[in-house]
């Protein structure tokens, strides 16, 4: 008989479809409920090793072996006669349909309703949501705690522990809290009633941290600014887990609560009792991403996606990995060193994953925002800064990225101008703060008090390239003329973040409107180099082709900074549609770009 025919008769080819779509299925359903379990990484793997190498041996089975009504006897002992293999193969086409539907059903679950992207909440109205005032005796500073620990390697983690203590304070609706960047700015000499003053707030809260092998010593005092007494003060001494480490930050976040009498909400209370990560070593490389992130430089990004991917790797359901690496992908699609395309998709499926793991975290709804906002999608972008206000009106950060969506998308500078002042309130001696604040009002014609802000940036943080950056363009373009000193800021802000092509990119569009294209091409050139998908440096290598007379150049460089910026039209791709008497894609691109132009009515200037 042939071999295939006696296949066929045997059901081995029935039996190895039926294994592989029960195997599929196993490893499916393992690869969600494993990590959800906290089981290693390791026992996906070795489930996957024995359904692989169980199929040889089920086939062999098929083949050597038969199903009788007495039983399952060695297909050589069963007489043909008396063989009922046509009746098993029946049972099991039937067996094979009804895993099939199940492999079926699955898959439309998983595509499409568990990653599925979230929804979204829409925007009820145009004003921002106006921030309570909050009772003076409700305000506090957490100060930097010490690193009591005899290694200095171990200041990230002192630094981590502070950092989600304060999260976890701020989350508190009814205090008001001022920012890590702050505390990171103050001069360490300041007395207490200084600090109060400083910062605007009525306690602090004082700490250390000391980490000696599978022990942890958290020390807190809570004083008041203005007479320096102790209102409380704990000693928390506990083995090192993550649980411990997160259950320690909850109590003394509801502490601090009770203390200043604040009246924390059921959620707030459920938000404070959530315990991120139970893995130790995804937390400590969490921290070291969140580290590294802080710096905000290109160089640094890289290695705080690297750290926040190990946090994952180590413990695929820590949400906070997740928020952290689509922060870090969104702001190097912000400096130019990631391709848009690339890196917001990266951003996306981040921010996403951390969604579906816990959708009370106001920082994933800053990191959907932020995507939406580079992605061009400001309306969905001010929705998502709007629930994550909600959740943490205390987070500063939300406040300073939402003003800068509606300054710079959306042209409602006094509005802008209200969200700054309230991030820079939570967070004083942040230079970033203070420089949108100096932004929002360039855009409303007050160069003077922009350049102060400038200025006072500077002086929290001399090495901010961005500062040096504004007070360069501030001189360029604004009422004072001194081209030659601008150029100087320009310089100096290159010297201090070289991997940002945004400022190569500046400094070069600067030196062509001097009528330098020599040194333009340089800086231009640059720049591309450093992010070759970075919008502003294709538009710079636009306006230096269109500057030498190259055309075909320059229309291929403005198509190039349209793909990557879509709301961005360059006149020279309208005029070589006219000029080829194609009207109605001349007219789609300027609608693109200035709707507002093609409306029946006559347009409205801002003065932007």
């Amino acid at each position: 008989m042939p071999l295939i025919t006696e296949l066929k008769r045997r059901n081995v080819f029935r039996v190895g479809v039926a294994y592989g779509i029960v195997g599929w299925l196993l490893v499916e359903v393992a690869s969600v409920v494993l990590p959800a379990l906290r089981l290693p990484e390791w026992t996906l793997t070795l489930l996957v090793f024995f359904v692989v190498a169980g199929f040889p041996l089920a086939l062999i089975v098929a083949w050597a072996f038969e199903l009788t009504p007495e039983g399952i006897k060695r297909e050589t002992a069963v007489e043909p006669a008396e063989s009922i293999t046509h009746l098993t193969g029946r049972k099991l086409d039937f067996a094979i349909i009804g895993l099939l539907a199940v492999a079926l059903i699955y898959v439309v679950i998983d595509k499409y309703v568990l990653e599925a992207e979230p929804e979204q909440a829409e925007v009820t109205t145009e004003q921002p949501p106006a921030a309570e005032p909050i009772a003076r005796e409700k305000s506090i500073a957490v100060l930097l705690f010490d690193n009591l620990s005899e290694d200095a390697a171990n200041q990230p983690f002192t630094n981590g522990i502070h950092d989600d203590i304060l999260t976890q304070i701020s989350k508190i609706r009814d205090l008001k809290v001022i920012a890590r960047t702050s505390m990171e700015r103050l001069d360490p000499a300041l007395s207490i009633p200084e600090i109060g003053a400083r910062l605007g707030v009525a306690t602090v809260l004082e700490g250390g941290v000391q980490r000696a092998g599978d022990r942890v010593r958290i020390n807190v005092q809570l004083i008041d600014c203005q007479t320096e007494t102790h209102l409380w003060a704990e000693t928390y001494d506990r083995e090192l887990t993550a649980a411990n480490i997160f259950a320690i930050q909850s109590e003394i976040a509801t502490t601090v609560a009770d203390a200043l009498r604040a009246t924390l909400s059921p959620e707030e209370q459920d938000r404070l009792a959530t315990v991120p990560t139970e893995n130790l070593a995804a937390y400590e490389a969490y921290l070291l991403g969140k580290h590294r992130f802080a710096r905000e430089t290109t160089e640094a990004l890289a290695e705080a996606v690297n750290y926040f991917q190990q946090a994952i790797d180590l413990d695929p359901s820590f949400a906070l990995a997740y928020v952290g690496l689509a922060d870090s992908y969104s702001l190097q699609v912000y400096f130019g060193s990631l391709a848009p395309e690339e890196g917001l998709a990266k951003a996306q499926a981040a921010a996403n994953k951390a969604l579906l793991l816990d959708d009370q975290l106001g920082e994933v709804y800053n990191s959907l925002a932020g995507i939406k906002h580079e992605g061009n999608d400001p309306k969905g972008a001010e929705a998502m800064y709007r629930r994550a206000l909600e959740l943490n009106p205390n987070y500063a950060t939300a406040y300073i990225w939402y003003g800068e969506l509606l300054r710079n998308y959306l042209g409602r500078f006094e509005e802008a101008l209200a969200l700054d002042r309230k991030a820079a309130e939570l967070d004083p001696l942040s230079a970033s703060i203070i420089l949108g604040v100096g932004f929002d009002l360039e855009s409303l014609g007050r160069f003077d008090e922009a350049l102060a802000r400038y200025q006072r940036a500077l002086e929290v943080d001399p090495g901010f390239a961005q500062a040096y950056q504004a007070i360069g363009k501030h001189h360029y373009l604004s009422v004072s003329g001194k081209l030659d000193e601008g150029m100087v800021w320009f310089a100096k802000a290159i010297s201090l973040d070289p991997g940002n092509p945004l400022l190569s990119a500046d400094l070069g569009f600067h030196y062509l409107d001097l009528g330098d294209p020599v040194k333009a091409e340089y800086w231009i050139e640059r720049s591309l180099e450093l992010g070759p998908e970075s919008f502003v440096s294709n538009l710079a290598m636009h306006y230096l082709h269109l500057y030498r007379g190259d055309e075909a150049a320059a229309l291929d460089y403005a198509r190039r900074a349209s793909k990557l910026n879509p709301l961005f039209v360059p006149t020279v791709l309208v005029d070589h549609e006219l000029r080829a008497g194609r009207y109605p894609e001349a007219r789609a691109l300027v609608e693109k770009s200035y709707p507002e132009l093609l409306n029946e009515g006559d347009p409205t200037v801002d003065g932007s």
